[in-house]
């Protein structure tokens, strides 16, 4: 099993990879969540250990950018993080002080799941915590992560989807449906299949002559809606 390790001070990641030796192959350590979010997409592990207190985004936000998470153990040095949760829907995690039989026990319980029945328990796990702070997003190699509150709209473009700034566009790990699912609740709106706009950057919604609307964001940005979507629009928007 190849597995990736993730905790934000060196010490412990160098003390999990002393215990994970010869259990698994190690592939690399990440300090941050932007790098563990990077390192997962470029080097695909079988696992990651994940710490969850991070200082730029944590572990839950983690895997809330991914949509094919790998086989996951959270390690934590806090008990209030709804380890019954974790339990109840069998998933792993490990309390520090790390203890080498418990690392290890939790590498037998890794090898005995498979990655899907995985997904399917981090997306009830995730169902317990707030929205993302963070949406992660590829500039060339390199993983930004941006505040919701910046993304003007996204859209689908052959394939593949992009969140608009004002400044620039970047390209997401997520579709459209899931990134409505994470952001529908911060004042994100679909007006389409393709298309998903930040409410907040709206300014103007114009009828035209075919029944249809088109709205405006703060960049002059310009998208039509349909007749069913302009009615649900409208009642989001209180008019």
């Amino acid at each position: 099993m190849r597995a990736l390790i993730v905790d934000d001070e060196e010490l412990a990641r160098c003390n999990l990879a002393g215990m994970l030796n010869g259990a698994v192959e190690i592939v690399g350590e990440a300090a941050s969540g932007s790098e563990a979010i990077e390192k997962i997409l470029e080097l695909s592990p079988d696992a990651v250990f994940l710490d969850i207190e991070m200082p730029d985004i944590n572990g839950f936000d983690v895997l809330a950018q991914l949509s094919k998470p790998p086989l996951v153990v959270f390690v934590t040095a806090y008990d209030h993080y709804a380890i019954m949760a974790f339990e109840k829907h069998a998933v792993d995690y490990v309390l520090k002080p790390l203890r080498r039989e418990r690392v290890l026990k939790a590498v037998e319980h890794l090898q005995d799941r498979s990655a899907e029945a995985q997904a399917r328990a981090l997306q009830k796990v995730l169902q317990h915590f707030p929205a993302p702070m963070k949406i992660a997003a590829r500039k060339g190699r390199k993983v930004v992560l941006l505040s919701p509150r910046e993304v003007l709209w996204i859209g689908a473009e052959d394939r593949l989807v992009f969140l608009h700034t004002p400044q620039e566009r970047l390209m997401a790990n997520r579709t459209v449906t899931e990134l409505e699912a994470m952001l529908g609740g911060q004042g994100f709106f679909r007006v389409s299949r393709s298309e998903i706009v930040n409410l907040q950057h709206a300014r103007e919604l114009v009828p035209r002559s075919s029944g249809t609307w088109r709205l405006i964001l703060s960049n002059g940005y310009e998208v039509d809606v349909s007749r069913e979507r302009a009615r649900e629009l409208r009642a989001a928007m209180g008019f």
